[in-house]
């Protein structure tokens, strides 16, 4: 009886001393994207549609600069931050962006058939 409290006790000490090992490392590494006002260009690969928008971003926060009301569709999107960049989920879509130059580009993700790539975006500083 005493060996086998001295197993699960070992096994408990393993045990916390491991989740406290992931709790204490340091945090990935991460890049943000800036905060400021973009244009947000999207091109679909299997049609060429391209679409253009005015955005400003303020934290992780991206808001669509389009006057009046998106019908079905939200003006504002999280940013999730990323080792290059970040990502953000918009109408369905992952939009997905790395640091290029001054701008941000990446390819536009259908959610809905696991992630397949349907475009190309990006985010390109205004004046």
């Amino acid at each position: 009886m005493k060996t086998r409290i001295i197993t699960a006790l070992t096994a408990l000490f393993v045990a916390v001393a491991a989740l406290a090992g992931t709790t204490v490392t340091a945090p990935e590494a991460s890049a943000r994207v800036t905060s400021g006002k973009y244009t947000w260009t999207t091109v679909k690969t299997i049609n060429g549609a391209r679409g253009s928008f005015p955005v400003t971003i303020r934290g992780n926060i991206l808001t669509l600069d389009i006057p009046g009301v998106i019908i079905g569709a939200s003006k504002h999107a999280r940013i999730h931050r990323t080792r290059t960049g970040g990502f953000f989920d918009y109408g369905g879509n992952r939009y997905v962006l790395r640091k290029s130059g001054s701008k941000y580009v990446g390819d536009e993700l259908w959610l809905t058939i696991n992630g397949a790539v349907v475009g190309r975006t990006s985010l390109t500083p205004r004046r």
